[in-house]
């Protein structure tokens, strides 16, 4: 019988056909992460668990470790519910903290390791953190944490030990019997005789960050239930038990939850391996990549990294996909990254975009396990909800309407940390379901993806009464054959209030000159093929008034997203002095 389809893919739900009644309808079990993990691999105990530098575990030792480290933490004072901060780079012994804590009831942060002093304590000082891990400090440097903030135990893990797995160090303590050696964890566990009570899918478990591309990083509080409902929905959309592989690359900061909740946590929940990338350089990239991992979790600028670094002759067939979830990978992006996979042995690997938020534990729309179309950032996730509506009158948007979307499902974050008034902002009802807004601008299809337009702060309205997206622009500016990358911000403009500005990477060997300018402006005036073989054109409006010609895009510390902020302060900052690339602001 043929679907009736009511025009609203809120009702149609159209992510769900072809799936069974239980995927539709999922499970979620009400227990914590370290249970789950540790009830999935009960058969893969011997499996290899983190690969991180020199350092591989398998599941067994995993969650022995995560239970001395956990007996430890109960024994230093750690109570269901109190949070504690970890500040290091993508180490085996942060995952193993992590599952300690959750296994304890206690709730996780991952700070900035190459935040400054003020951001960590405040931060220490904002969660009340009773212990804080950290990596490579000195005594003086743990001494001044301790003189600004109400932590009570600092644990260090040193340079010399991030690939020992021996924690059995005498129970060495310094500087007022309150810095303790990370590597003296399990000699502490040893005075902790008490129980370990059960712990709930509805309690708190991690408390990670928004990316804070436009703004400053919001404090997203998941709990247990979101990060394995997200899991859930994720496999179930992507109809595979393993993504095409068992190795999975981890480049984002823990920070941020595309770098903990989705790639590390997903990866242990799928009996996979998790190679971890402490520091991600030009230097390191193909030390990873020689670990042979299936499943890449990136983002364009990871892409143009592998591609610039990676030397001719080296051996990439084990990749299968390559999954952009920080900044979209524009078709055109894709298309390169896939032929430079191919020269490198990858005959078959799958580029693809998906999208989501810290509040979704980064996961909206699924890009695997589907037919790839490069131009959308997915499906929507089955078992969710989504809507797309007006963001200014809330009204609901029909199949290829461009809107807001909105997301509906266990996925969806708790709460703002101590934030009441951003958290009820974020949310709303509607036929008895809470639903999040993210931000992101884009439409439904009736096959249920996804194409994303742009994100709702990144847009400006003219004098005229227009509105332009800059991810819009980006996106399209972005399939000239003379760019390698770009981005757009809008600056002020006297007659129409914004006009945007470029800043744009060229292709090796591509010289700035006028000819250059030139060539980008016939671009952007004539009609430009998607990848399905229609066509679209800027808009007079849309057609960026200034370019400056660049190296590289301005990325936010820690992470891969380009700092949009930075780049409209600094177009403001030279407004009148660029190169201008519009011939005439007239219709």
């Amino acid at each position: 019988m043929k679907k009736e389809y009511t025009g609203f893919p809120s009702i149609d739900k159209p992510q769900n056909d072809g799936y069974s009644l239980l995927a539709k309808n999922p499970i979620i079990p009400n227990i914590n992460i370290y249970s789950a993990i540790k009830a999935l691999n009960m058969f893969y105990k011997k499996s290899v668990a983190i690969d991180c530098l020199d350092l591989v575990a398998d599941y067994n030792q995993l969650f022995n470790d995560a239970v001395k480290i956990s007996l430890a933490l109960k024994e230093l004072g750690v109570k269901k519910g109190d949070i504690v901060s970890i500040s290091m780079p993508n180490f085996y012994q942060a995952v193993a903290s992590f599952l300690a804590c959750n296994r304890i009831g206690a709730v996780t942060t991952f700070l900035n390791p190459s935040a400054s002093k003020e951001e960590i304590n405040e931060y220490l000082n904002l969660f009340e953190s009773p212990i804080y891990i950290n990596y490579d400090k000195t005594p003086q440097d743990n001494d001044e944490i301790k003189a600004k903030t109400k932590v009570k135990y600092i644990v260090t893990l040193n340079k010399e030990n991030i690939n020992n797995l021996n924690m059995d160090y005498d129970y060495h303590i310094t500087s007022n019997d309150t810095t303790i050696d990370f590597n003296s964890l399990e000699n502490i566990s040893k005075f902790q005789k008490n129980n370990i009570e059960l712990h709930t899918g509805k309690e708190n478990s991690l408390i990670l960050f928004t990316s804070g591309s436009t703004g400053k990083s919001k404090s997203v509080v998941l709990t247990n239930e979101n990060i394995l409902s997200a899991g859930t929905y994720l496999k179930n959309s992507s109809k595979a038990k393993n993504l095409n592989g068992n190795k999975t690359l981890v480049c984002v900061p823990f920070t941020y939850p595309y770098g903990f909740a989705t790639s590390t946590i997903m990866t242990l929940l799928t009996n996979k391996t998790a190679i971890l990338a402490p520091s991600m350089s030009k230097e390191t990239i193909s030390y990873y990549l020689k670990k042979q991992p299936n499943i890449i979790f990136g983002s364009p600028a990871l892409l143009d990294l592998i591609m610039k670094n990676v030397p001719n002759n080296q051996d990439l067939s084990s990749i299968t996909t390559f999954i952009s979830g920080g900044d979209f990978l524009t078709p055109s992006h894709s298309a390169r990254g896939k032929e430079f996979f191919e020269n490198h042995g990858a005959s078959n690997v799958e580029m693809g975009n998906g999208s989501g938020n810290a509040e979704t534990v980064s996961c909206g729309t699924n890009p695997t396990g589907i037919k790839i179309r490069p131009e959308t950032a997915g499906k929507v996730l089955v078992g969710t909800d989504a809507m797309i509506v007006d963001p200014e009158t809330m009204e609901e948007k029909k199949y290829g309407e461009e809107g807001l979307l909105c997301v509906s499902g266990k996925h969806v974050f708790k709460e703002y940390y101590k934030e009441p008034e951003l958290t009820r902002k974020a949310k709303f009802m509607r036929n008895g379901k809470e639903f999040f807004k993210t931000g992101t601008m884009g439409f439904i299809d009736k096959e249920g993806y996804f194409t994303l337009t742009g994100r709702e702060s990144r847009f400006y309205i003219l004098s005229t009464l227009n509105k332009v997206y800059c991810d819009r622009v980006q996106v399209m500016l972005s399939s000239c054959d003379i760019i390698n990358d770009c981005a757009v911000v809008k600056v002020p403009d006297k007659d129409l209030l914004y006009v945007n500005k470029a800043y744009i990477v060229l292709k090796d060997g591509v010289e700035v000159n006028q000819d250059t300018i030139d060539k980008i402006y016939a671009f952007c005036n004539q009609p430009i093929k998607s990848s399905l073989g229609d066509s679209e054109q800027f808009k007079w409006y849309e057609i960026p008034t200034y370019v400056e010609f660049v190296k590289e895009l301005p990325r936010r510390s820690g992470t891969d997203k380009i700092d949009y902020k930075l780049l409209e302060e600094d177009a403001t900052a030279k407004l009148g002095k660029d190169k201008v690339l519009q011939k005439t602001l007239t219709n």
